[in-house]
């Protein structure tokens, strides 16, 4: 009876004793099933990052491959047990996106470059859609470059000096202007509520650090120099059209190579009194109109757009402008004592456009930067 039991005992012990070993056998089993996979998996997105990063070369060292491809701009490479799809977007006019995505197994990884466009709006000295109104007693003037106009050239000065290199009246207005797209939705573009979302959205894209945004209708004063040192935009947003003004007293105090550019939704008044170091910029962006003057000899280089109309007037001393001028309404000269010259210069780096101008592509566009400003992974 006893050696009954003992034998029922034993056995009972031995089922369970395989019970533990078969249970730790399965959980190790399955442990170093799912670290295979794991790992597998880890090894397959690696190889999809690499493989979409080289799709992304493919395109930057051939921009033209996905050329001709039945409108779809859209290539799919075989690379090894994986697959490269390249696809270009050129639907928003203001920029082309190449999305390159690779696949190994079951993994993609997608990674994402931006070109924002050209424009031949940047491609002139002076362009407006309207006339340059040359009406002051002494202008001296001197254009060089191309002056693009819709409309004409009206010297009524009463002793003018006016030289232009190369002038073209009756333009296109989509060519000498800029408009803003329609992102208030309402299917008008170009609208002050448009001007308004545009610089909210562009602001919200930069560093906190880099931007100064001031809200109010009053008229600000503004001195580039070294309080200002690393800012990229300062945008002044009134609470309703023609309010939000800036007063510009520039004395060429602009940290060497900064490039600053100054956004009012009412007016710009650019009081010049300095010469601008030759790698900086001061770029202007104005709702309604822009004003210059210049008490001494000034040098200012950079880009100014106005929605409005440019004036310049109470010119008392020699004044450069190097960069492009655009005036969307017109361009009036009045007193300029001694000599005003607009000079042509190309104020993109790289093809890439000064803060604040970005997506402003104006009328036609000439093609996209020959690199691209952004780079992620999506």
């Amino acid at each position: 009876m006893n050696l009954s039991n003992n034998k029922g005992a034993v056995l009972i012990a031995a089922y369970m004793a395989m019970f533990v070993l078969v249970t730790l056998a399965s959980s190790v089993a399955l442990f170093n099933f799912t670290e295979l996979n794991d790992a597998r998996r880890h090894q397959d997105m690696t190889a999809a990052f690499w493989l979409a990063e080289a799709g992304i070369n493919q395109f930057l060292a051939d921009p033209a491959m996905l050329d001709g491809l039945d409108g779809t701009g859209a290539k799919t490479i075989e690379e090894g047990n994986g697959i490269i799809a390249i696809v270009k977007d050129d639907s928003n006019r203001r920029h082309r996106i190449v999305t390159s995505t690779g696949t190994v197994g079951g993994s993609q990884r997608r990674i994402q470059i931006k070109y924002p466009a050209l424009s031949t709006i940047f491609e002139s000295t002076m362009s407006t859609k309207g006339n340059i109104l040359i009406e002051g007693r002494k202008s001296s003037l001197m254009i060089n470059d191309k002056l693009r106009l819709g409309g004409n050239l009206v010297n009524m000065a009463m002793y003018p000096i006016v030289f232009v290199e190369d002038q073209k009246e009756g333009v296109d207005d989509a060519l000498v202007t800029i408009t803003y797209p329609d992102l208030d939705g309402n299917g008008i573009p170009d609208e002050f509520a448009d001007f308004i979302a545009f610089y909210r959205d562009l602001i919200a894209s930069y560093p906190e650090d880099e931007v100064v945004y001031i809200q109010g209708d009053d008229t600000y004063t503004i001195t580039p120099g070294e309080a200002l040192e690393g800012k990229k935009i300062i945008y002044i947003e009134g609470g309703r059209e023609g309010e939000g003004n800036a007063i510009i007293q520039f004395t060429g105090a602009l940290k060497k190579g900064q490039s600053l550019t100054v956004i009012a939704t009412g007016t710009v008044m650019h009081n010049q009194a300095g010469l601008a170091q030759k790698d900086s910029q001061l770029n202007i962006i104005a709702w309604s109109d822009y004003f210059e003057t210049t008490a001494l000899p000034s040098v200012h280089n950079g880009l100014i757009y106005t929605h409005g109309t440019a004036y310049f007037d109470e010119m008392h001393d020699t004044s450069v402008t190097n960069g492009s001028v655009v005036a969307n309404e017109g361009i009036v000269i009045r007193e300029v004592w001694s000599t005003k010259t607009f000079n042509y210069k190309d104020m993109r780096k790289r093809g890439v456009v000064p803060p604040g101008f970005e997506g402003l592509v104006g009328g036609g566009i000439s093609g996209y930067t020959p690199r691209p400003s952004s780079w992620r992974e999506i």
